[in-house]
Order: C-alpha cells, then sequence, then structure tokens
C-alpha cells in the first residue's frame, strides 16, 4: 500500500450552457494530491471576492468522482457516469438543491498532466436545467 503524497496545480474550466447562452469560469489554485491504492484525494483553499474563503476536497475513484466544498459555501457533489444524484448548495444567501445526472467522465493523462472531463446537466428545484461541462486539469508542481 504505497501513499502517494504531491503538490499540485490545478485549474478548473466549468462551461454552463443555459438557453443557449455559454459561460465559462476558470479556477487556478495550487493544492495537495494524495493517492493511496484506488482512490485520488485533492484539497486546495480557494479565496472568492465575495464568500470568502472555501475548502474544496475532490475524491477520484475509479467508479466514481465526488466534489465536496465547505466554509462560507457548501455542497457535496457526486457524479457517477449514467447516474443522478442530489446536492444541496448552501451560500450566505440561501440554499437550494440540484440534481446531478452525469452524462460522462472521461480521464485523460498526457505525461505529468491528468485531466478528468465531466460532463453532466443540473436541475434545479424549479425544473430548470443547466448543461455544465467541467474539466479538471492537474500536474505535479516542480
Amino acid at each position: 500500500m504505497e501513499l502517494i503524497k504531491k503538490n499540485v496545480a490545478i485549474e478548473i474550466r466549468t462551461v454552463i450552457e443555459d438557453d443557449g447562452e455559454k459561460e465559462l469560469t476558470i479556477t487556478k489554485q495550487k493544492g495537495n494530491y494524495i493517492k493511496k491504492e484506488q482512490t485520488e484525494v485533492i484539497t486546495f483553499v480557494e479565496k472568492t471576492q465575495d464568500f470568502a474563503e472555501v475548502k474544496s476536497l475532490i475524491t477520484i475513484q475509479p467508479d466514481k468522482i465526488n466534489l465536496k466544498r465547505s466554509g462560507s459555501i457548501t455542497m457535496n457533489q457526486q457524479f457517477v457516469e449514467g447516474s443522478t444524484s442530489e446536492c444541496l448548495y448552501r451560500h450566505p444567501y440561501g440554499a437550494f438543491r440540484m440534481e446531478i445526472t452525469t452524462e460522462s467522465i472521461k480521464r485523460e493523462v498526457i505525461g505529468e498532466e491528468n485531466k478528468i472531463i465531466i460532463i453532466y446537466e443540473i436541475e434545479l428545484d424549479d425544473g430548470h436545467i443547466r448543461n455544465h461541462h467541467l474539466t479538471l486539469t492537474f500536474t505535479e508542481e516542480k
């Protein structure tokens, strides 16, 4: 049981398509990576202009990915290809329920770069559906 630990540079690109409009968000952070057997964990702290500090924990397993955020924003999204899960998103102005349907999860490793692409849709409480395309890229910091 080898334990691998390293510092990583992280980039999360999210494209949200809503009624024909596309919105791109890019987050770049430095964080920690740990791998033990089949489980990989990435942690980082995001400082946002509006919400102060948000801690993120991304757990990657062969059959699912979990994205948990805590702090001024809390949520726990679970991605399992072909499955639907629920998530409660809380922020300083309130909370709302989201239903997440994961269309596909794809992983690419090119040299030192790891890339995970998750395509999913979110249905909000009011029945509104938005398509999401999330790309998580991480590389070891030298």
